[in-house]
């Protein structure tokens, strides 16, 4: 029985005498993941290493919760991290360090959580300032306080659940109701586009994707219950290059009124152009109404937030 202890004994110094202590993986494994969120740098002296690690450290941050690098709060979370082990590389010929940033994951929650809490209080103030019965603008104007509110409380949870150990994110069911009463005000708000003149499905596409991307609901020209009209007249002028044999010019353009329909008043007129030429002519007509259509898109979307925000 005695030598079956020294043998046992004997076989433990030597699987610690195997394992390699040196490595990252190693002393990162002393660290509960569930308590402890950790990442590695590496440098020529130990101040070297320990700066390299908390930088690692914050770039992940950022680049995992890219909007959160805008809401001011990696810097608070990285005021609770430290470089709290650096070792000497006993392999390396040179002298080359290693260290581990460590951030306990309690402290990040404690600081997002707050912030959060109050994000949705916010919202939650905002949300009882609707009309009732519902009243399309006036409601767009409390929606349009809520969403940068919103858009903070989507970044910092996205920070939360990258640092969560779980990736879970934080009150999700209640955030969800904000969203969703966000999205449901600004889709009430409905946009009809009256387009006429050559090639006008060309551009009407440009148009359209703009309104859905700000979130309006669009319909159809005859629906009686559109909120905002948008007037477009298209022309186009080709003709063959007097500079270039076989180039076939085009010039597009469009004239574009903005329309509260409930008011019958127009609120923004404007006027773009386009010329593009190339050896067709079904090309260059393409390719400038295309222009067209995205420079219209753009005024629009910018002239109309304009007109919804101070209406």
């Amino acid at each position: 029985m005695k030598k079956i202890i020294l043998c046992a004994a004997a076989l433990a110094v030597c699987a610690c005498a195997g394992l390699n202590k040196n490595t990252v993986n190693y002393q990162m494994s002393k660290y509960d993941s569930a308590k402890y969120y950790v990442v590695a740098g590496e440098g020529m002296n130990k101040t070297e290493a320990a700066s390299n690690a908390l930088e690692n450290m914050r770039r992940e941050m950022v680049q995992n919760a890219p909007a959160a690098a805008n809401q001011g709060v990696v810097p608070d979370l990285m005021a609770n991290a430290s470089a709290d082990k650096v070792w000497r590389d006993q392999a390396a010929s040179g002298k080359h360090f290693y260290a581990l940033a460590v951030l306990p994951r309690s402290s990040a929650r404690k600081i997002l959580t707050p912030l959060m809490d109050q994000a949705d209080a916010k919202l939650a103030g905002l949300a009882e300032q609707f009309a009732s019965p519902a009243d399309a603008l006036a409601d767009l104007k409390i929606a349009y306080k809520m969403e940068p509110l919103a858009a903070r409380r989507a970044a910092l949870d996205d920070l939360y659940q990258f640092l969560d150990a779980g990736q879970e994110s934080y009150q999700p069911e209640r955030f969800a109701q904000y969203k969703n009463i966000l999205k449901e005000k600004m889709a009430a708000v409905l946009v009809a586009v009256d387009v006429e003149g050559v090639e006008s499905e060309v551009m009407v596409t440009y148009v359209v994707d703009a309104l859905n991307q700000m979130g309006l609901g669009v319909v159809d020209l005859s629906d009686p219950d559109k909120t905002i009209l948008v007037k477009i007249a298209t022309d186009v002028d080709g003709y063959d290059s007097q500079k270039v044999q076989g180039l076939v010019w085009c010039s597009s353009g469009a004239s574009v009124s903005l329309v509260d329909a409930a008011r019958g008043v127009t609120f923004s007129r404007f006027n773009v152009h386009e010329r593009a030429g190339t050896s067709r002519a079904a090309d260059s007509l393409r390719k400038s109404m295309q222009s067209v259509g995205e420079q219209s898109a753009a005024q629009i979307t910018r002239r109309l937030e304009a007109y919804l925000k101070t209406k």
